[in-house]
């Protein structure tokens, strides 16, 4: 071991960066690990051997839409920032899936749900869910900055008891362990309605988050209506311009601005109105919220003009 460690130690920066280079990121990770040299700034020079190797890359690979999206955080490494690119560029899929009628996950861009507990009707004619049949998937991308659009298409039939839209970077089946295994739609949390769970996701509130105060907003398939909360007092649906139903399988694309804080609805490829909701900012999840058998896959696509 010492003779090895000798050996590299007799090696210049210059030839260890182009050896690191032909490394994946994970590889980076791993080189860093191993050593002050390779995974701690050295005195005299402002990244480690592996940052400047990840700095390079990202410089060199960058694209301007790209960039916007990923402005660096001041505590951020240049190892993770070429983290956050390599994820931008990666497919969607959903990461983390809390409900009970999920079924088994054939593809990570796909969740099928296969079975509720009923319907029933009120006077009014309006369809009303019984039981605890809510289901949540969210995305592991985190959106930082710059414009995103995902679309989800979705298979069902006449009704769509679906919520699609954004939320903060939580992790929420953690936090409904504590509500005893019972599902509760992060869009219908409050401090007044299932305090705990709200708690819990406020807790894991960073600087990241920013000013805004929308922490999950949606756009209500079944009605066509904007749906936001805050996990503290605020919470509600709010009609706005273009707000248009879908009923039955079709495609819905969200455009998240971060640049204006925005989020648009696009359904069938064509844009409802002008914006859904505005006074967004910081990070945001992709995330869908199911109450209907239906299947929904989501998939990264180039932001609308």
């Amino acid at each position: 071991m010492s003779l090895t460690s000798d050996r590299l130690d007799s090696l210049g920066n210059d030839l260890l960066i182009r050896c690191a280079s032909y490394l994946d990121i994970d590889g980076l990770v791993y080189l860093g690990r191993t050593c002050a040299r390779f995974g701690l700034s050295q005195p005299g020079h402002r990244r480690s051997l592996v940052d400047e190797v990840s700095h390079q890359r990202f410089r060199q690979s960058v694209t301007d839409e790209e960039r916007k999206c990923l402005t660096k955080y001041d505590d951020e490494s240049d190892i993770g920032l070429y983290r956050a690119l390599e994820s931008l560029r990666k497919p969607l899929c959903f990461d983390e899936l809390v409900g009970h009628t999920f079924g088994p996950q054939e593809h990570p861009a796909t969740v099928r749900v296969h079975d509720q507990i009923g319907v029933y009707f009120t006077a009014t004619g309006r369809n009303m869910m019984r039981g605890n049949g809510w289901s949540t998937a969210i995305s592991g991308h985190v959106m930082r900055g710059g414009r995103h659009f995902a679309e989800f298409t979705i298979t069902s039939g006449d009704e769509n008891f679906v919520n699609l839209g954004v939320i903060r970077p939580v992790s929420y089946g953690i936090v409904l362990k504590a509500n005893r295994g019972r599902i509760v739609t992060p869009m219908s949390v409050s401090s007044s309605y299932k305090p705990a769970v709200a708690g819990g996701l406020r807790s894991q509130r960073t600087v990241k988050w920013g000013d805004s105060n929308v922490h999950c907003c949606t756009y209500r398939c079944h009605n066509g209506y904007c749906h936001r909360a805050d996990w503290s007092n605020e919470m509600g649906n709010s009609d706005w311009q273009g707000r248009e139903r879908l009923r039955g399988s079709g495609t819905i694309g969200l455009l998240l601005d971060l640049g204006e804080g925005t989020l648009s609805v696009f359904k069938n490829g064509l844009r409802l109105g002008g914006v859904m909701r505005e006074g967004l900012g910081g990070e945001y999840c992709w995330f869908v919220s199911i109450h209907s058998v239906c299947t929904i896959s989501i998939a990264r696509s180039a932001a609308p003009d």
